[in-house]
């Protein structure tokens, strides 16, 4: 046998070689073969419950369930191939591939059946039916009783073996063996051989026999029960059907019959339109545009495509409803099943079923070719729409769409189809998912009024269904069934994906996930992995280098999944072709699958990836600046390489939100290494554009991750960071607690460089505190330290530091050769930031003592030596703003002020937006504008009073005093100087 469990039947588990039905007790067995209706698809625990025990629910049901669930897995463990109970979100699933289970092995037999019947190789498709139908033991889940149990059973029996057993019996009839059809015939349960299919396999079979009085009689007595029922349409098809065959057999026909009369159109109502039908007005008139019969430009037919529950199927109806009237030959609805747990329509059956409907007596044509054409040739001339709906590929109705030629025919999938399209030449559409005003408004027809009393509550509801229609049609369902609850509440739950996708699951297939699990049932392992990878990635939009590295398999196969998911609409492809983005519902539920199926290696492979990709583009963007000691990489991932400085600038902005949280995730999963060191990879980049809060929260998971890592060297040089961090935003207290921490440990690892770099960040924040003498003698110190130890770097750093602090005290002179030094040594160590910055101190000391022309030369030699820094280029446009107002071009320097301040905030730079804006205040107040330029010093005190600056506060506040009080606008010049500029010093320095 090929399947080790059974619900065909009683519920049976393949132990020992044999199928045993007494496995563990009647609950385990029901709770088991609940569970394998849909093999590694979740039931909810309410679900569950439901379909165990009805009503009738044991006192503590939830216990019960969990107790039986427990026998149930200790009783698999005997199985000959145990399957797995797993728990998902609030329910359970088994864990089991579905061909393991008879109903699969059911259905795939039957499909051969099809196929041989198709051929007319009737022999093989008798045995393949006959093979299928040997497999029902009983009635299906056969010990358990309750509605929902029953239901399933019905529908499995008339979807099911009842079509089985009418193949086989009319296989008989073609092989010439009406004795054994009849056989067959007689084990039909009375109400099932009462159907209209049924009674003409009997007639048929009362023909073939010769016994045309019984056939009679047969005849009679199922008309006399269709009028009694008042079934005229059974009754006038029988009555056809009859004729028929009593000719057939009574006077046989010519070897040329003549072809049967064309009966009326099939007759396959629509399904009902919705009401107050939301937008997609451009997709409706598109399909005025293709479809209808007097439009220039029709189309033989219409792909419409999309993900699962984005209402391909209420459009396509819609439109039918609407342009009823352009079809007077009628509209046919089929669903072709091509996605979910139903038996999947294939065109043969589709082809039967319209003869059929058309009552044309399909047995007298033998083959799937044959009566193609006679379908063809029946619908031919006739103005008819048919919608072939839930088609599963492009050679699942292409077949058929030769059949329909003559018809306007719309096929919906949730694939694009693109080979049909193609092959016939047809047009498509693909939905997109509704915009935040449509979800609203659909949202708050189905919530009938709830919405209107929490407007924000719904707004927040529609938004977080991602403008999916199926979503916004569940959770309005769900608002219905709880009136007590509050949309606030409910917008509380929902937040939880599991929670989210479940919403609408009662057993009936009805749920999100649901919807979105045929999708992905239905795909191949590589592309089912790499689906889930997207679940792991914690933004929405991922590069092709990282999917490759990610998914550890081959580059190829790798690509084909993706084009696969793509052509599934589970995930886009925006404009750039080497990016990849899932839209946040099916991100959820990626989440989940990954959350289920967790395997920890395709999160090693993302982590290294991206440290590995921010390592190569620190290199390139920031070659001077320190990094950490480099990792070993994952085996076979792909790590992203640069080619120019800007390029890896690119990738940093871009992905900075991933790789923040990829930190975060890193130490979740204990890496501690990774999470160390990628926040220290972008701290240079998110400094450089101002993104203090990211590089803040980066630092402080840097910092944790070093010291459970026991890394006391890396949590120091992290400690330092976030002290600096915080000098930048001028929390003083902060950055000293964090900068003793820091100088603790390194003087404990005896690091000198450490202890060097701690120290300089000390005498900082002595400067910025107002402590001058004691950050003068500091930054002596840290010279002469790293003058001993051959380090430039620091030197560097510390003789700008001390000269700018010299020339915060107006000593010019004296701060002037410290600049010179650091200079020197920033352009020996080729350190371009660094010279930038001394550049623009110099030039903003030789302003102060109006050497115009050695400030431009230094301003423009900062300008060539920035590169993006907006920081540094926000104090360089503050100078460049002063100087030029010192030259009375006074637009030039209201230009450049403006963008000073711009900059400025954009860096989130307190202290740089404070000296912005007072020069863009003294550059406003020489021109008369006198209210503009008091709004600006006001901000511009506030900034500094804010971040202790007191000394700075009270000189601005001066300015803004005597601002208010002054009647003369513009203020009169003096000299060579506007009043609102600083009064230079005289001093002898030259240019050198």
């Amino acid at each position: 046998m090929d399947f080790a469990y059974g619900i065909l039947g009683q519920t049976a588990v393949r132990m020992h070689g044999k199928m045993n039905e007494q496995s563990g007790t009647p609950q385990t067995r029901n709770i088991l073969g609940i569970l394998l209706t849909r093999p590694g698809q979740r039931f909810s625990r309410d679900a569950l419950l439901a379909w165990a025990w009805d009503d009738d629910l044991p006192g503590n049901p939830h216990h019960a369930l969990h107790k039986a669930v427990h026998r149930l897995r200790e009783s698999l463990s005997e199985a000959d191939l145990p399957a797995s109970i797993a728990r998902s979100g609030d329910g359970y699933l088994v864990d089991l591939d579905g061909s393991q289970v008879d109903l699969a092995v059911f259905r795939k037999r039957m499909q051969k059946a099809h196929e041989a019947a198709d051929l007319a190789d009737h022999e093989t498709a008798y045995e393949s039916a006959a093979s299928a139908l040997s497999l029902w033991r009983d009635e299906p889940l056969a010990g358990l009783r309750t509605e929902r149990a029953d239901n399933w059973r019905e529908d499995k029996v008339k979807s099911m073996l009842l079509p089985a057993r009418h193949l086989l019996t009319s296989q008989l009839l073609a092989l010439g063996r009406p004795d054994e059809a009849a056989g067959w015939m007689q084990e039909l349960a009375p109400e099932h051989a009462s159907r209209l299919a049924f009674v003409k396999l009997q007639i048929q079979i009362y023909y073939a026999l010769g016994q045309p009085q019984q056939a009679q009689a047969h005849f009679l007595d199922a008309n006399r029960r269709f009028l009694d029922d008042a079934d005229d349409t059974a009754k006038v098809m029988l009555n056809a059907f009859h004729g028929e065959i009593r000719d057939r057999y009574e006077n046989p026909p010519a070897p040329a019959a003549p072809a049967p009369v064309r009966a009326a159109p099939p007759s396959h109502p629509l399904p009902r339109d919705l009401r107050g039908f939301i937008s997609r007005t451009g997709a409706l008139e598109t399909l005025d545009h293709w479809l209808r019969p007097d439009s220039p430009t029709r189309s033989p037919a219409v792909v419409l495509s999309g993900p699962p529950g984005i209402g391909k199927t209420s459009l396509a109806v819609h439109w039918a409803h609407q342009t009823a009237n352009s079809f007077p030959d009628g509209t046919i609805y089929l669903d072709l099943h091509g996605f979910g747990p139903a038996p999947r329509l294939e065109p043969p059956d589709v082809v039967d079923r319209l003869l059929q409907d058309l009552d044309y007596p399909v047995d007298h044509v033998l083959g799937a070719a044959a009566r193609a054409a006679v379908l063809r040739q029946q619908l031919a001339g006739r103005s008819v729409l048919v919608i072939l709906d839930d088609a599963a590929n492009s050679d699942h109705v292409d077949q058929l769409l030769n059949v329909l030629s003559e018809c306007a025919v719309i096929v919906t999938s949730r694939r694009r189809l693109s080979a049909l399209v193609r092959r016939h030449e047809l047009a498509a559409l693909s939905l997109d998912r509704l915009d935040d005003r449509d979800s609203l408004e659909l949202l708050a027809r189905r919530l009938r009024g709830r919405g209107e009393r929490e407007p924000d509550a719904a707004r927040r509801i529609a938004h977080l269904c991602d403008g999916l229609p199926l979503a916004l049609t569940l959770v309005a369902e769900s608002a219905a069934r709880r009136p007590g609850l509050s949309l606030a509440t409910m917008l509380d739950q929902l937040r939880d994906p599991e929670l989210l996708l479940s919403i609408g699951d009662d057993g009936d297939d009805q749920s999100l996930r649901a919807a979105f699990s045929s999708s992905y049932q239905l795909l191949e392992p590589p592309s089912q992995a790499v689906f889930r990878l997207f679940g792991l990635h914690p933004g929405a939009e991922i590069h092709l280098d990282t999917l490759l590295s990610a998914a550890g398999r081959p580059a190829a196969e790798t690509r084909r999944a993706l084009e696969t998911l793509v052509g599934l609409h589970l995930v886009d492809q925006p404009g750039d072709t080497d990016r990849y983005r899932i839209v946040s519902i099916f991100h959820r539920y990626a989440q989940t699958l990954s959350d289920q199926d967790y395997d920890p290696r395709p999160l090693r492979r993302l982590l290294s990836h991206y440290y590995c990709t921010a390592d190569n583009a620190h290199r390139m963007a920031h070659p001077h600046r320190d990094r950490p000691p480099r990792l070993d990489p994952e085996p076979g991932i792909r790590p992203t390489r640069f080619t120019t400085s800007n390029a890896a600038t690119q990738w940093f902005l871009r992905e900075r939100t991933n790789l923040a949280a990829l930190a975060d995730l890193a130490e979740q999963h204990r890496h501690f290494e990774i999470a160390c060191m990628m926040p220290h990879l972008i701290a240079d980049t998110l400094a450089k554009y101002g993104f203090y809060d990211e590089m803040s929260g980066g630092l402080a998971i840097a910092a944790r991750a070093a010291r459970e890592n026991k890394d006391s060297h890396a949590e120091a040089s992290t400690l330092n960071d976030l002290g600096e961090l915080n000098l930048i935003l001028s929390n003083y207290k902060t950055a000293g607690h964090t900068l003793n921490q820091a100088l603790e440990l390194a003087t404990n690892d005896g690091s000198p460089i450490g202890v060097l770099t701690v120290t300089i960040n000390f005498a900082r924040l002595y400067r910025q505190t107002g402590r001058f003498a004691e950050a003068i003698a500091l930054f002596r110190r840290c010279i002469t330290h790293a003058q001993r130890n051959g380090d430039p770097v620091r030197e560097a750093k510390a003789e700008q530091y001390l000269g700018e602090t010299l020339a915060e005290l107006d000593q010019y002179e004296r701060a002037l050769p410290h600049y010179h030094r650091a200079l020197h040594l920033r352009a020996l160590t080729g350190d371009t930031a660094g010279q930038a910055t001394t550049y623009t101190t110099l030039a903003e000391l030789h302003l102060r003592e109006e050497q115009f022309a050695v400030a431009h030369r230094h301003c423009h030699l900062a300008q060539a030596q920035i590169a993006g820094d907006l920081t540094a280029t926000m104090r360089l446009r503050t100078v460049q703003a002063r100087l030029a107002a010192a030259e009375r071009d006074d637009r030039a320097a209201l230009r450049l002020s403006q963008e000073a301040v711009e900059l400025a905030a954009r860096a989130h730079n307190a202290t740089g937006q404070a000296r912005a804006l007072e020069a863009f205040a003294e550059i406003l107040y020489s021109r008369g504008n006198r209210e503009d330029a008091v709004a600006a010093w006001s901000r511009a005190a506030a900034f500094y009073r804010g971040r202790g600056k007191d000394a700075k506060a009270n000189r601005v506040e001066e300015r803004l005093a005597v601002a208010r009080d002054a009647h003369v606008i513009p203020p009169a010049r003096d000299g060579e100087r506007t009043v609102a500029m600083p009064a230079p010093r005289r001093s002898s320095i030259t240019n050198g």
